[in-house]
């Protein structure tokens, strides 16, 4: 289950069956070309999504803060700042001369009044914090249930850079950046993961090179170039933990310490003819909603960026207590 943003409805979700959005019927259509609404509302799913639950934390707090209101005795649009006053803390010297130093780099410390706008900006966090923790208890008071369950995704393309059993009741698919720091984080994760579950588990790569990791693109080609001399794998997994350098030099020195045929290898990278996949898993990665790396779809429920292990646990085992 999806650990929601905010800290009002964090742990609180309960499970309904989210409704369907598609209808069969076509939304366009140009000459002997058809745009399903289906299509459409598959692609929209994850924003509908997210609207629906914005809408929901938004009239869940509303009500929460007219209840604390006549319980309290206190003006409806007062009710926050007041109540919320016992968690805040006030703004000290010692933190403004940290957080000054913390972001040397990006202040102008010579600017009139700095000292005093930095004050104001971490009394409005402090206020923002207080009101947070003050939700999470009217939220826990009031029992909240949020009665609506995120969305199961469709996963259409290509499943051939997997590993476990074709049978495993559990999949989890990862839109990955071989350039991307998260990426190679969650790697250690992903490794609990297959050691607590084993045969459970069937992993599936997806890649989805970012437009701002310049050698990101050419490493997904590397990749699939090893993956043509059966180490996509083996290739992948040096990527994330062995390699100095994904620039090209990097990726074929890396080739050549995983044991490749490097003239195969090297006439591959040249070749260019992985880009049209690599094209394609991305293009599906954005219909999906996908805006960073890592994303996971685990039995089609996503999960955004790196995620701890028990989050994705609590998945796992909902998952295979359905099954």
């Amino acid at each position: 289950m999806k650990r929601f943003c905010s800290p009002l409805l964090s742990g609180l979700v309960a499970l309904l069956t989210f409704p369907a959005l598609v209808q069969a019927e076509p939304a366009a259509r140009i000459g002997d070309w058809t745009l399903d609404l289906a299509k459409v509302d598959a692609m929209l799913t994850g924003q509908i999504h997210e609207l629906r639950v914005e809408k929901i934390e938004s009239e869940v707090l509303d009500h929460l803060l007219e209840l604390e209101a006549k319980a309290n005795k206190i003006p409806k649009d007062q009710v926050e700042d007041k109540m919320s006053a016992k968690y805040l803390t006030p703004v000290t010297e010692e933190q403004i001369k940290q957080f000054m130093e913390s972001n040397k780099e990006k202040i102008p410390v010579k600017e009139t009044g700095i000292k005093e706008k930095i004050k104001t900006f971490l009394e409005n966090q402090a206020r923002n914090n207080a009101k947070t923790k003050y939700h999470e208890e009217i939220a826990e008071k009031y029992k909240v249930e949020i009665l609506l369950e995120e969305p199961r995704y469709t996963l259409t393309g290509p499943q051939d850079l997997t590993r476990g059993l074709a049978q495993a009741p559990i999949t989890i698919t990862e839109f990955s950046d071989f350039e991307c720091p998260y990426c190679r984080k969650e790697q250690a994760v992903l490794g609990q993961l297959k050691s607590t579950y084993g045969d459970k588990l069937r992993f599936v790569f997806r890649h989805y090179p970012l437009p701002f990791h310049k050698h990101a693109p050419k490493a997904s080609e590397a990749s699939m170039c090893a993956h043509e001399q059966d180490k996509f794998w083996q290739y992948h997994d040096a990527l994330f933990t062995d390699s100095q350098s994904i620039a090209e030099e990097g990726l074929k020195e890396l080739a050549k310490k995983q044991g490749l045929d490097e003239a195969k290898f090297d006439e591959c990278l040249k070749s260019g003819r992985h880009t049209a996949r690599i094209a394609a898993d991305t293009a599906e990665g954005k219909q999906l909603g996908i805006t960073g790396t890592p994303t996971f779809f685990v039995n089609g429920f996503k999960m955004v960026g790196a995620i701890p292990l028990n989050n994705f646990k609590e998945v796992i085992d909902r998952e295979l207590k359905v099954k």
